[in-house]
């Protein structure tokens, strides 16, 4: 048993000798890690509708003064 690798950091033994196979293994690898974290967006802090709309009418604002 290989002391260094425990279930919080785990190592793994990739074959190298087909890089496409490498690729897909490491990839594999990286998602099933990445999915087990269970992320997810933080919810806005912000009405992100009224910050579109103050954007939109700004820009709209900028072209009547341009023409």
């Amino acid at each position: 048993m290989n002391a260094t690798s425990t279930r919080e950091a785990p190592w793994y033994v990739i074959p190298s000798g087909h890089k496409w196979f490498r690729n897909l293994a490491v990839s594999q690898i990286l998602v099933d890690s990445m999915e087990a974290l269970d992320m997810k967006f933080p919810k806005p802090s912000v009405d992100l509708a009224e910050l579109r709309r103050q954007y939109h009418e700004a820009g709209e604002e900028k072209h009547k003064h341009k023409s």
